[in-house]
């Protein structure tokens, strides 16, 4: 099976309808569908644990296989209808005209709506339909309103909106209609009570004005009435979302509808005086026409249109009579076990299909939805509205009568711990879970993976992207009881096996021993090895965003992670978590209730708190003096224990970490802490956030970069292919690198942009570089600038494995005379002997000046900066040029720019780049000298700008 691209892959979102787009925003389509394709075969089920509309499911069926799907929300329930079963859209057009003409009075309901916002044209004096009216404040009327007069426009105006100040009609049919009718207490019946009380519902309610509360009651009594298809019925539904927020006073003026916000019960109206009352079946409306381009543009996805055959429980997947199995809430819930089989049913639920491969092999999913203040109102809000009072009461209300929600990630970690625990015992050993995190950060990242390790699962891959604004990483894990192996072992897996465990690192089952074991100078002292390994193999600067994910990895292969979730402060945490979401209802169901998480078994329990031995007390303190210690008075570093223990609550030599603490924020703590020690000794911090080694032992032993091997790796992909895809392209490299060397797409791209040909496409990738050819260019520029050296009056020396290039039908070392071809570098200028003859050109005049030239045709710069360039002192009368071609320049740059540690060589080191193209130019010159090349100098030499001149000698 092939491994995933994913993440040389874009993300890109497919189609997604405004009242979700921040409320669950879907995951990045052609990831979903990279990652189904590299992970499982036709045929097999994918349960997806917290699905936001059915996006996953649908992915999977489109590529043949089946899905078993968990919503959040009852609202991402309603999505997930529209998503899986697109309707028809000339049967949704006539289902809207339907309704438009169903009796309301003595007319149909558009018209009965409309009446109430009829007004008359001050042009003209004809009746109109006004589409707002502009209100100030609390005033019984409004005062100006917004309309379009079909029969004046080509009159007077033309069609546009026209706004006027309104009539005592309009002031008239404001004050018609009761505060609070009929409409009114409908409405508030479809709320349920988080206080016992009406008073939210009752001030949501007043955000709308009595004639837009009725039109709103109209037409949910239209759609709870009417029989209609069940996908016809959803996107009705979800047009309606659409009128919410514009009717209500929300909707400032001037000015953007403003987001609703619920704090201690009280609804925070924006700080707008002005504001607009839109026409509600206008919104409707357009709320339709909504849904009807969204549903255009989910057939027009790649993939084509699918139909969704849906059936209650695994067993119906995996007998073929149905390929999408809904549920709704966390699968740790008592109402979704039946989804699952039973123990009789099990050996049948996971046996291997005709082929002989498992069926249930891939979990892929995104966190759940983390409740906000934003979020969480509008659900209230929308959903009590749209689908009713019991579908309300499974939203977490609690948190909307008391302070906003605390940003504790324990929950997330507690949440998925739960849903992965419940879906364990149908995944096949050689099932594989992915979790595609959402953007904010390294919390999210530290948050699952404690989440699946508390869970029985093993760490195998995790990613945390650097500043993209689509997904937030990724996680891998292994089920319980599968080797967390996949593909070859890297060089990085190898070095863990030779840090010494901690006790009980070999006790997969966890328990009272191994939990005790944990201890934070193991940890400390794990986190340095693995970061060590991950830049030694990587041989360039990383960013924590990279060794996040590889340091999680290391610690959970070491078993620190498993022990983490054994302490006391784990347990402390799992339980708050498990509390507050049971009593707010973020698995679904109410505290108390048949049913509830304290009724699911284990699943829904924490581990048992266990308490440190003396042993490992003693051994953790014996390590800690080892240490350097901070001067007195100086502030402990942060993930230190010092740091991470509170006065009251544990002494500084404690293994286990404070009461009370999240987890989730006291292991990054930990993380961040040891990579910024002061007085760390194998890790240096280059620039806030991007980390690289220190001790000369592990510069030594350091890989080539990562950026110059991608960039070799894509041109031989592109020379040696002849012309291949972009989509191969992209599936061959993420095949060659993998784990801690997997490239982000940015270098990727910038390789694949420098080498690729003039004339090539998406469907064909070719070079114009030729090996051949860049190998005499080469020639040409080191036999050039000898010869202009000695122009020049001055003596010069070509590499060692320069010097038998041909020449001008000659080898280069004819170009030195017999006295340079004897010189003895180290005379000329310090520095190692091997690096100094291996240099292209040198120019000097002994004991006085050398002047040192590389020449490159690729933008693979390490070697001569660091490898080579380093080991030769800088000093006076030292400076040194690299030669590139125009072509490398963008790559040059790009890498520049990601490495701080080559932008501190070139500046140190006295670099200057000199592009091939202008040193012709030079070589041309019929006056000899240096002072007409400063020009030329610099990725943006002044000869291709305006500019200041550029000194020669920094």
């Amino acid at each position: 099976m092939a491994e995933p691209l994913s993440s040389l892959i874009r993300p890109e979102l497919g189609p997604v309808l405004p009242s979700f787009a921040r409320f669950a925003p879907p995951p990045p389509a052609n990831l979903v569908v990279a990652e189904l394709e590299g992970r499982s075969n036709p045929g097999d089920v994918v349960i997806d644990l917290h699905g936001r509309g059915g996006w996953i499911a649908r992915a999977a069926i489109g590529r043949l296989r089946r899905s078993l799907t968990y919503e959040s929300s009852a609202l991402t329930r309603l999505l997930a209808e529209v998503v899986l079963r697109p309707p028809d859209i000339r049967h949704l057009d006539a289902a809207v005209n339907a309704m438009a003409v169903q009796p309301r009075g003595d007319v149909g309901l558009r018209q009965a709506l409309n009446d109430m916002f009829a007004s008359s044209c001050p042009t003209c004096g004809r009746t109109v339909v006004v589409d707002e009216f502009i209100w100030d404040g609390d005033a019984d009327a409004p005062f100006r309103k917004s309309y379009r007069c079909t029969t004046c426009r080509d009159q007077v105006g033309g069609g546009e909106h026209r706004t006027a100040p309104t009539d005592a009609g309009d002031a008239e049919r404001a004050r018609s209609l009761p505060a609070r009718g009929a409409a009114w207490a409908s409405l508030l019946a479809r709320f349920p009570s988080p206080d016992g009380e009406d008073t939210l519902a009752t001030s949501l309610l007043d955000l709308y004005t009595p004639r837009s509360l009725v039109a709103i009651e109209a037409v949910l009594e239209r759609l709870d009435v009417d029989l209609r298809a069940a996908p016809i019925e959803a996107a009705l539904r979800l047009a309606l979302l659409h009128v919410l927020l514009p009717a209500s006073k929300l909707n400032s003026y001037p000015g953007r509808v403003a987001a609703l916000r619920i704090s201690h019960g009280r609804v925070r109206t924006p700080g707008e005086r002005q504001w607009r009352e839109h026409n509600p079946w206008h919104l409707f409306e357009e709320g339709c026409r909504l849904v009807r381009g969204f549903v255009q543009r989910l057939e027009a996805t790649p993939g084509g249109p699918v139909q969704a055959r849906l059936g209650d429980d695994l067993l119906a997947l995996l007998d073929g009579s149905a390929n999408v199995a809904l549920r709704r809430g966390s699968p740790a819930l008592r109402r979704n076990a039946s989804a699952l089989p039973d123990p009789a049913q099990l050996a049948e639920a996971v046996a291997p299909g005709p082929d002989g491969r498992p069926r249930v092999r891939l979990v892929l999913s995104q966190p759940p939805v983390r409740w906000t203040v934003e979020n969480l109102s509008f659900a209230y809000l929308a959903t009590s509205i749209t689908l009713g009072r019991d579908a309300t009461a499974e939203l977490p209300l609690e948190l909307l009568v008391g302070p906003p929600p605390r940003s504790e990630w324990g929950w997330e970690a507690a949440t998925l711990r739960r849903s992965l625990a419940a879906v364990a015992p149908v995944l096949a050993p050689s099932a594989q879970v992915v979790v595609m995190l959402d953007p904010g950060g390294a919390e999210g990242l530290v948050a699952g993976a404690l989440g699946a390790v508390g869970a029985g699962y093993r760490l195998v891959g995790a990613l945390l992207t650097e500043g993209d604004d689509v997904i937030g990483g990724t996680l891998e894990f292994a089920p319980p009881g599968a080797s967390a192996a996949r593909g070859p072992r890297t060089r990085a897996n190898v070095p863990l096996r030779e840090i010494e465990p901690a006790p009980g690192d070999d006790d997969r089952d966890g328990g009272t021993d191994a939990a005790a074991s944990f201890r934070l100078a193991d940890v400390e002292r794990a986190v340095t090895e693995v970061a060590v390994e991950v830049l030694r193999a990587r041989g360039e600067p990383a960013r924590f965003e990279r060794l996040l994910g590889e340091v999680l990895v290391g610690l959970d292969r070491l078993g620190h992670l498993r022990r983490l979730v054994g302490t006391r402060t784990y347990a402390e945490t799992e339980a708050r978590s498990a509390r507050s979401a049971a009593a707010f209802g973020l698995v679904g169901e109410r505290a108390g209730t048949a049913g509830s998480p304290d009724d699911a078994g284990a699943t829904a329990t924490a581990a048992e708190p266990s308490e440190p031995s003396e042993t490992a007390v003693a051994d953790d303190a014996d390590d800690r003096a080892d240490r350097p210690r901070e001067p007195s008075g100086s502030t402990p570093p942060v993930g230190s224990s010092d740091g991470l223990r509170s006065p009251a609550q544990a002494p500084a030599d404690s293994p286990v970490v404070p009461s009370g603490a999240d987890h989730v924020e006291l292991l990054l703590e930990l993380v961040v802490g040891e990579l910024r020690r002061p007085d760390h000794t194998r890790l240096v911090e280059l620039e806030p956030g991007r980390w690289w080694l220190r001790d000369r032992r592990d510069l030594e032993s350091a890989a080539l970069p990562l950026s110059d091997r991608v960039e070799w790796a894509v041109f031989s992909l592109l020379s040696t292919s002849g012309s291949m895809a972009e989509r191969a392209f992209y599936d061959r490299v993420a095949h060659m690198f993998r784990g801690h060397d997997t490239p982000d797409e940015a270098l990727v791209q910038a390789c694949l942009e420098s080498y690729r040909g003039a004339g090539s496409t998406a469907d064909t990738l070719r070079t114009d570089d030729d090996l051949q050819a860049r190998s005499r260019q080469h020639s040409e520029l080191v036999g050039g600038l000898v010869e202009y050296g000695h122009r020049l009056g001055l003596r010069c020396w070509v590499g060692r494995t320069e010097q038998r290039h041909s020449y001008r039908g000659r080898p280069l070392s004819d170009l030195l005379s017999e006295p340079e071809q004897r010189a003895y570098l180290p005379l000329v200028s310090r520095g190692d002997v091997d690096a100094l003859e291996e240099t292209d050109v040198i120019w000097y005049v002994r004991g006085k000046a050398a002047l040192f030239f590389e020449v490159e045709w690729t933008a693979m710069i390490a070697e001569p900066l660091l490898r080579r360039g380093q080991r030769i002192p800088t000093e006076d009368g030292v400076v040194r040029f690299l030669v590139i071609p125009p072509e490398r320049a963008e790559l040059v740059r790009f890498k520049l720019a990601r490495s701080p540690l080559l932008r501190r060589v070139m500046e140190d080191d006295n670099w200057h780049i000199l592009k091939s193209d202008h040193l012709r130019t030079l070589l041309e010159l019929e006056d000899v000298g240096l002072d007409g090349w400063a020009p030329f100098l610099g990725l943006d030499p002044e000869i291709e700008r305006s500019g200041e001149q550029l000194a020669l000698f920094g």
